[in-house]
Formats: C-alpha cells, structure tokens, sequence
C-alpha cells in the first residue's frame, strides 16, 4: 500500500483555531460553577489537552472511549457508558469530538448525555465533514468527503497520531488490508 502525506493545516494554524475556540468558550462559560467535558474516543485526545488547557472555567472531565466489557456498540462506535457521570446535574456539558464523519457517535453519545440530566449539551468538533448533516456548535476545520486526515490525534490504523499539524493521506487501497 502506497501512501503520501502531504501538510493540510500546521501546528501553528491548529493552535491558532483552537485558541480562537477556547475565548468563545471562556466568554459562554464565564461565571459557570462547573461545566462537564465529555472527551470522545481516542482521536480526540490530543485536541481535548490542548483546548482544556486554555479554558477558564471550572470542568470535570471524563473520557467516553475506554474500552470494557460494558461498551455500547452503534456500527463501528464505541462508548463506554460506565465512563460517564451516572447525572450530571442539571450542568452544561461540552462534547469533544476530533472529526465528524456521520455522525453516529455523536448522536449516540448526545442522547447517553441527556438521559444524565445534563443541563444543556453543545458539541465542540476539530473538524467537521461538509457533507454530514449532525453540525456541531463549534468547529475548528470543515473539510470535504472523501479526504482522508491523519495527526493531531487522527490516525491510519493507529498510526500517525503524533504528527503535530493535520495531514492529508493520499492511500492507494489495498484490498486485501481493506484500509482507506
């Protein structure tokens, strides 16, 4: 399999994005005793430490991708239901998402949220699929169907996630790996 990385969006690109998310964030949230951060599956841990680094509001965070033996599966989403807050009181949680494709484990984790009383549920995306009809409230990058992302967290068989900008990955299918 022949694969070709080329540069989408540097480091400081990314950090500047993110930056611009965290002051929306902090101007929302001002004044907020606590506010829920759900982290999503892997992929989106690099964005996670990043953002969570410039916010200035109390959070608890927790992560909704660890793998056990009581996983809630929806096609290819995985979800740890045991991760998460048995309530989360009547206060807003923030979803952390890395990239957005169809949306399924968006949707799945938003109703598993809100039968936790959460008190109001917004999604923050890194990047987000123009063809994919769940929009997220925020979002860093939109990108088209079809492209193939890799680093900032986003893999290729759980390769690539520490290149420190997003990556385009140009892959010739192999059809017997099934990938890309």
């Amino acid at each position: 399999m022949h694969k070709l990385i080329q540069p989408l969006y540097s480091k400081q690109v990314v950090a500047n994005r993110i930056e611009r998310l965290a002051e929306e964030l902090n101007k929302k949230y001002e004044g907020e005793k606590n506010v829920h951060l759900v982290v999503t599956l892997n992929g989106a841990f690099i964005f996670a430490a990043d953002l969570i680094r410039m916010l200035k509001f109390p959070i608890t965070l927790c992560f909704a991708g660890s793998v056990t033996s009581k996983v809630q599966t929806v096609a290819d989403t995985r979800i740890n239901a045991d991760a998460l807050p048995k309530s989360f009181g009547k206060e807003p949680v923030l979803i952390l998402e890395d990239i957005i494709d169809s949306g399924k484990t968006i949707g799945t984790l938003r109703e598993m949220v809100a039968d936790r009383f959460a008190g109001s549920i917004e999604i923050v995306a890194l990047i987000k699929r123009q063809h994919c009809k769940v929009a997220p409230d925020y979002a860093c990058f939109t990108v088209p169907e079809g492209m193939f992302l890799v680093g900032y967290g986003l893999d290729l068989e759980n390769r690539y996630r520490e290149l420190p900008g997003i990556f385009t990955i140009d892959c010739t299918m192999d059809k017997s790996a099934g990938v890309c």
